[in-house]
């Protein structure tokens, strides 16, 4: 199996990570030569999929499918555009990705199918959110306790020229969910939770999430097969809540490879979700997720600068360069990373898995400190 990557930034490194795991031949395919995944490939091309559409279409069309694995609407829109002239599989469904970035239109969706939410601002009080309509992660996000912060919020949202999304604060668990659907059915796959920084940026997956209750599991990945199966999802969707009172509020959902929760899920459980991909868009065979191996796992972004160690968001990882697998390192059952013996300044996407919550966290204590002691940095309590 070889699968074409298009897109070398966290998702691209995401896709060739899980691709190594299954088996497959990878190549990645981005327009800039220092994009971090094309390290990851067997074979890279740099390339603009949108000027350069018919030397893509040949590079492509040798694979056995390719994944957009970015969200450049114009590179995805040419995509889309290119593979109805081809027999290779494209794994994606350029309608729902349309509607999941948006979260004016998102949101639209929820109200018509009934799903949880938190409250719209102004029918809320404060704290509220606010969020730009059109991007995905934490760009633009900003926690307002009062009008004054509001209206900055909101004008900085206008200045990235997008509509402001204003709901209430809720506070619990960040938890998340991939489905994927051959575009009449959909299937939840595995639960995760999702710990952020101070910038409301991802620096921790945890699978499973510690102390969720079945009814509450049971009852988002029911939302998650509501929504995927109300958009005739063809593909994979991630959908992101907050747990507040047992119920799971939907906060957003993105119709594309997620970066950093698929691999929680593979070292917790063993379900490759790009596998699982391609097996219902390539060979038809849309599995359920279970049932898994009940392990858990921790995925954790750090960063070392000028003898110092800390914790940081994907954000901060995606100044990583060159990076390579590193199984094992210092202690980790895996790692994404650019470090290197003496180096002042890398980055590092930690692995562990192991039966249990309690012993992949004194796992991951003992990397933490053996990185520490054996690079001489400081901050390794910051960390832990």
């Amino acid at each position: 199996m070889k699968l074409g990557i298009v897109g070398g930034a966290l998702q691209g490194m995401e896709a060739a990570y899980l691709a190594r795991k299954a088996g497959y031949e990878t190549l990645v395919v981005d327009r800039r030569t220092d994009a971090p995944a094309l390290s990851l490939a067997d074979e890279a091309v740099v390339l603009d999929v949108t000027l350069e559409r018919g030397r893509a279409a040949k590079v492509l069309e040798d694979c056995d499918a390719v994944l957009p694995a970015n969200e450049n609407y114009a590179a995805l829109i040419c995509l889309s555009d290119m593979f109805r002239e081809l027999e290779t599989p494209l794994l994606f469904d350029m309608r729902a990705y349309e509607i999941s970035s948006s979260k004016l239109h998102s949101n639209q969706l929820f109200e018509r199918m009934g799903v949880p939410v938190p409250s719209p601002w102004p029918n809320c009080g404060f704290p509220v959110v606010v969020k730009p309509s059109g991007q995905s992660g934490s760009v633009g996000v900003a926690k307002a306790s009062g009008p004054e912060e509001l209206e900055m919020g909101i004008e900085a949202v206008r200045a990235l020229g997008e509509e402001p999304i204003v709901q209430e604060f809720v506070e619990g668990p960040n938890i998340s969910i991939e489905v994927i659907g051959d575009g009449a059915r959909a299937v939840p796959m595995v639960i995760t939770e999702v710990v952020l920084d101070a910038g409301y940026d991802c620096r921790m997956v945890r699978c499973p999430p510690e102390g969720l209750e079945p009814s509450v599991e049971a009852a988002f990945a029911g939302i998650a097969r509501k929504i995927a199966e109300g958009m005739g999802l063809r593909g994979i969707m991630d959908v992101e809540a907050i747990v507040c009172g047992g119920v799971p509020k939907v906060l957003e959902i993105d119709a594309r490879i997620p970066s950093q929760t698929p691999a929680a899920v593979y070292h917790a459980t063993g379900v490759n979700l790009l596998e699982r991909l391609v097996g219902a868009l390539v060979h038809g065979r849309l599995e359920d997720a279970g049932p898994v191996r009940q392990g858990a796992s921790v995925y954790e972004h750090i960063a070392a600068d000028d003898g110092r160690m800390r914790s940081c968001g994907e954000r901060g990882f995606a100044e990583v360069r060159s990076p390579r697998i590193a199984p094992g390192l210092f202690g980790a059952d895996d790692a994404m990373t650019d470090h290197r013996p003496g180096a002042r300044s890398w980055r590092g996407t930690l692995m562990f898995s192991g039966s249990t919550s309690e012993l992949v966290r004194e796992k991951r204590t003992r990397c933490i400190r053996e990185i520490a002691r054996a690079e001489g940095l400081e901050g390794s309590e910051e960390v832990i």
